[in-house]
């Protein structure tokens, strides 16, 4: 048996013997605040019980006609308490009311009553409290309705003492403070049942969501947020989003934004089971970077794009311009592309480096250049062309003595020699020992 239905039997059988002492001070007494407090306490006893009930029924596990479990039920059986209380308190100030307006006869007022009513409203002061931190511990709407409730009561219940001491020579105080004790219960009465209520309809706070977008929008990955959704099931908030991701990225890559943005809305909203469904997004940034790039009068090609910063906001890309292009004209042409891709991906800085258009690799020049190198005997080089692909096949002969270091030193040196000469082949290196 969990904390919170044992907390739930007590509040009944508490509600049970304050029930007796009422019942037995209305009839010594015949006040009618007093039995205002009789009426609303065999109310308690209504409330508490169908809490119990609400406990046990919303705990069961999920089946095949409740996925989602039977929590509501809290919820909805919070809302019905709530209505019962709301026309328990509309019968008190009818009656009260009713003895206002007809001869007022002042009640019959011991010390032994006033005593029992007194220990009525401190036994709820203790339960009060106790069911508020229980109902909010655990997730139960019901037991914070009851806890207001009782708050009430112990309060009320004070007041009513005082009123049986000033209505002996008072009449009136004791209808009239009925009316206005009970009047002052209802919007709290109320308020719980907007909770239920809200609950069993799906409501969510705004703000909540607001944060979950955000949260979810602050990945860089992320081209778009296209839904989030989420419901309270008692103390848990289910919360299920769709967004777009970059198509480019690969799929772990998708899997760790994931599983790092579900743990980041745990602990921003508290308890919640989080589910994000990822979507590629239509077109990827590289994309259309190059293609906005290559739409620019001038440009050749477009390669090389690297999306850097927080959140992606710079962009660094090579353009192939003519050879025979000055710089001014040039200038012009990278500054036109910055100005395009700045408006079509909203960035906030991008870098354009210029390359030539190498037509017609310097095979000769290139081979002059690797035979240079300190080690190297000679250098042979082969093009192989695939579509618009060049790649360059060289061999170099070395000295045979040549250690590993030294080997990968002139890989290096080779590759960046051609990278140089020309940047748009492909390139792969070997060396062998020259004979």
């Amino acid at each position: 048996m969990g904390r919170a239905e044992r907390v739930a039997i007590a509040s009944v059988v508490i509600s049970a013997a304050i029930v007796a002492v009422k019942l037995f001070v209305a009839l010594v007494t015949g006040s009618m605040a007093v039995l205002g407090e009789l009426l609303d306490s065999l109310g308690d006893i209504l409330t508490s019980s169908v809490t119990l009930m609400g406990i046990r029924l919303s705990r069961k596990p999920p089946d095949a006609d409740h996925p989602y479990g039977h929590a509501k039920l809290d919820s909805l059986l919070g809302l019905l308490s709530s209505i019962f209380l709301v026309e328990v308190e509309a019968y008190v100030i009818f009656r009260s009311i009713s003895a206002l307006l007809g001869p007022l006869t002042p009640p019959s007022v011991t010390n032994n009553a006033l005593l029992l009513l007194a220990a009525t409203s401190l036994v709820n002061v203790v339960r009060s409290l106790a069911l508020w931190r229980t109902g909010g511990s655990e997730g139960v709407r019901m037991m914070q309705s009851e806890a207001i409730n009782y708050g009430w009561d112990a309060a009320r219940t004070l007041v009513v003492v005082g009123v049986l001491l000033i209505s002996r020579e008072l009449p009136l105080v004791d209808p009239l403070a009925a009316l206005l004790a009970t009047a002052l219960v209802v919007p709290s009465t109320l308020r719980v049942a907007y909770w239920s209520a809200s609950d069993l309809l799906d409501r969510i706070d705004p703000k909540l969501l607001a944060r979950i977008y955000s949260l979810l929008g602050s990945c860089r990955e992320i081209v778009a947020v296209r839904r989030v959704r989420a419901r309270k099931l008692g103390k848990i908030t289910l919360v299920d989003a769709v967004i777009e991701v970059d198509p480019s990225i690969t799929a772990e890559r998708t899997n760790e934004i994931i599983r790092r943005l579900e743990n980041r809305v745990k602990v921003e909203i508290g308890p919640s089971e989080v589910m994000i469904v990822p979507l590629a997004a239509g077109r990827s940034r590289e994309s259309v970077a190059k293609e906005v790039t290559e739409s620019v009068e001038g440009v050749r090609e477009a390669h090389t794009f690297e999306f850097y910063g927080e959140r992606g906001e710079r962009l660094h890309l090579h353009v192939v311009l003519d050879d025979d292009i000055n710089l001014k004209r040039a200038d012009e042409i990278a500054k036109e592309v910055e100005s395009r891709l700045k408006g079509a991906l909203g960035v906030k800085e991008v870098i354009v480096h210029v390359d030539h258009s190498g037509r017609g690799v310097p095979l000769e020049e290139i081979r002059e250049r690797i035979e240079e190198l300190g080690g190297v005997r000679w250098a042979s080089i082969e093009t192989v062309r695939s579509g618009s692909c060049v790649r360059l096949e060289i061999r170099v002969g070395a000295d045979p003595e040549i250690r590993a270091r030294e080997i990968n030193r002139l890989q290096h040196d080779v590759m960046a020699i051609a990278a140089e000469l020309a940047p748009k082949a492909k390139v792969s290196v070997r060396v062998v020992p020259a004979c």
